[in-house]
């Protein structure tokens, strides 16, 4: 198949395919990351650099692949994974020590399909705008926030993934949300 997933395992669950891979199945890790790469590189590069975004994602992929015999499906796979990224984001965090730019490619919550050349630009000026708030978020709200808005995850997978509590990661959205309610009233207010 042309996006790498072998079609024999099209059907097979993720803790499936990673305990198989770990057993030597090559063709389970090449599903494994054709299923998953587009998530996991959009977590990086709605919170780095690109540069910084490409180094994370491999690494991670690599850290995935060193620990494979360590793996147990004791809980989801995509929890598992979006672990070790929230690792290496951690660890590309401490290592930069510097405030990380979300680039404003990778927002799509506000596109430019406006029937008319106004709406477009007053949106891609809304979705700018957001872009430079959803920046200015401390990384643990924003992380959170991002996690919310990309992923299916439940709080409590957010928490899981994070190390934080349910109720850390409640208030850290809340607080996500009201800096970002507050930034885009006042953007409005200038408009």
């Amino acid at each position: 198949m042309k996006d790498g997933t072998t079609p024999a395992l099209v059907g097979v669950s993720d803790e499936a395919l990673m305990v198989a891979y770990a057993s030597g199945d090559a063709n389970a890790f090449d599903t494994l990351y054709a299923r998953h790469k587009g998530a996991l590189f959009g977590y990086f590069t709605s919170q780095l650099g690109d540069s910084e975004a490409h180094d994370c994602f491999q690494t991670l992929w690599l850290n995935v692949i060193r620990h494979r015999r360590r793996y147990r499906p004791s809980a989801p796979f995509r929890h598992y994974l979006f672990s070790l990224a929230h690792n290496v984001l951690m660890d590309q965090h401490r290592k930069s020590m510097r405030s990380n730019v979300i680039e404003a490619s990778e927002i799509d919550s506000l596109s430019s399909d406006a029937p008319n050349p106004e709406e477009a630009h007053e949106r891609e000026q809304l979705r700018a705008r957001l872009v430079e708030l959803v920046g200015q978020l401390p990384s643990h709200q924003r992380e959170v926030w991002l996690l919310r808005q990309q992923t299916d995850f439940s709080t409590a997978d957010i928490a899981s993934v994070t190390g934080a509590t349910e109720e850390g990661v409640k208030s850290r959205l809340r607080y996500a949300r009201d800096k970002l309610k507050a930034g885009m009233a006042r953007y409005a207010e200038r408009n």
